[in-house]
């Protein structure tokens, strides 16, 4: 590419490694196979996830936030890979946590809502069914978030589906009532997960999924038992919460539901805002260091494969934006740790590959020796893991369809493609649809779209292109590529 430009033929050549390294573009019918079913059950690796609800990547100290409190996080990022470059494929909570079960991309496996669950034939295939198929112990503590309304009992939760269930739908209460007494959820949450590591079978590996609520809100409830670790706390503002980053967003984003521009005029109300998710965030990173240590207290420290991510980013006033749902970095990056202790002390450290959510599927599946459902679409990171100069995937598809009704602001729904230097987004509901281009390199907060830029025509041209061939190559449900509204 010379001048910043490229045809369509020479960057499909250049992407046509995302087929031979298992990206996304075979189809909603792709199987990445994992190692041997055979292997000996005692020599299985456990898993843990921590999956924290709208951690965007720079939730921690380690990526960049030296304000922040979290020990836990920063110790096991140290201790382990950490992927600099991981997104998820759709930045709201009920699809992106389908994806990382499923190991699919929204048009495939059809969650675009919050009341569309996963059939029973979906879930056989997904990563904690077929660990359990195949003799683990599975626990899933905290958010599901799939197939749930609002509110109420949702009998499309799969509380049957692992040994020990403490799932709740979207909207979870800090505040839990146990026994007549309030209860934080969070040290429910630790509690039972550390009875659930009292039973271990030392012949039988398990899968331990905790799905805090932390950093999302409401954030009406704190825990009384936690000082508030950020009371005086003043954290410098987002590079780009200006008014000229805000003014230069289309309008159809600055109207929508993002908008938070009142922070423009208002710092203090966004370090009271901070204040909150950053201490929630730190709240997380409690358990995290509680659970590692009832790991190491059991002997069960030397085997366990412990993961942590988000399904989703943040804003957080980037642009002078809130919420996720859009195609910018601060929505669609998240943190991703995968610290194996069975990995020599040199393959610590970070890695530059762009890693998705999807992938996080197969990769547990490989290591447990168990394949992978022909349904996942993501890739098996451990070549990543072992070799930070692996070949990885070179571009991805993101999709945004989920909207809102009517007195509330509306989300602009979307659809993209990102390589390693380029982003190519594409707004759906104006007619024409209305395209953004931005040059990652010299441009990473996003600020100076070239879409209308006659220099990069070609490299626009080539993206679209990009974009429709991704589109076409997962359009394994129709319904979902409609609009939703709710």
């Amino acid at each position: 590419m010379t001048n910043m430009k490229m045809n369509r033929r020479n960057f499909l050549f250049r992407t046509a490694g995302t087929v031979a390294t298992g990206a996304a573009l075979s189809g909603c019918s792709v199987g990445r196979t994992g190692g041997s079913a055979s292997a000996a059950v005692n020599s299985r690796p456990n898993f843990v996830l921590f999956y924290l609800d709208d951690q965007p990547y720079n939730g921690m100290r380690c990526t960049g936030a030296p304000e922040l409190k979290t020990p836990n996080m920063d110790q096991l990022a140290s201790e382990g890979v950490l992927f600099e470059n991981s997104f998820v494929t759709t930045a709201i909570c009920c699809c992106s946590r389908a994806s990382l079960y499923t190991g699919q991309h929204m048009r495939c496996h059809g969650v675009r809502d919050f009341r569309t669950p996963l059939a029973a034939e979906q879930w056989k295939k997904t990563f904690p069914a077929l660990l359990r198929q195949n003799g683990y112990r599975t626990a899933l503590l905290g958010k599901y978030a799939i197939g749930a309304p609002i509110s109420g009992k949702v009998p499309s939760m799969p509380a049957d589906e692992f040994d020990l269930w403490y799932g709740f739908p979207q909207m979870i209460e800090f505040k839990q009532v146990v026994g007549g007494k309030e209860r934080y959820l969070t040290t429910v949450m630790t509690e039972k997960a550390t009875a659930f590591l009292d039973e271990v079978n030392p012949n039988r590996p398990f899968c331990l999924i905790m799905a805090f609520k932390e950093p999302h809100g409401p954030l009406n409830y704190w825990d009384p038992e936690f000082p508030d670790p950020y009371r005086d706390t003043i954290f410098p503002l987002p590079t780009n919460l200006t008014t000229n980053s805000f003014e230069a967003l289309p309008e159809i984003v600055r109207n929508g539901l993002n908008n938070q521009s009142n922070w423009l005029g208002n710092p203090q109300a966004y370090q009271e805002t901070m204040r909150k998710l950053h201490g929630y965030n730190s709240r997380a990173d409690l358990a995290m260091g509680q659970i590692r240590q009832a790991l190491k207290q059991r002997g069960l420290d030397k085997n366990t494969v412990i993961i942590h991510t988000s399904d989703n980013g943040s804003m957080d006033g980037a642009h002078g934006l809130g919420g996720k749902w859009l195609m910018y970095e601060e929505s669609i990056r998240v943190p991703l740790v995968i610290m194996d202790p069975r990995l020599p002390v040199s393959a610590r450290g970070r890695r530059k590959q762009m890693a998705l959510n999807i992938d996080l599927a197969p990769t547990i599946l490989a290591m447990a020796g168990i394949p992978a459902s022909d349904t996942m679409q993501g890739m098996d990171l451990q070549p990543m893991l072992g070799d930070p100069e692996a070949k990885g995937r070179e571009d991805w598809y993101y999709e945004h369809v989920y909207n809102t009704s009517p007195p509330r602001r509306p989300i602009p729904r979307c659809e993209g493609v990102r390589t390693d230097r380029w982003k190519y987004i594409r707004y759906t509901d104006p007619e024409p649809p209305l395209e953004q281009l931005f040059d990652l390199d010299v441009d990473p907060l996003e600020e100076k779209d070239l879409a209308g830029d006659p220099i990069y025509v070609d490299t626009l041209r080539s993206l679209r292109a990009r974009c429709g061939d991704h589109r076409e190559s997962l359009a394994g449900r129709d319904a979902a590529v409609e609009p939703v509204i709710q």
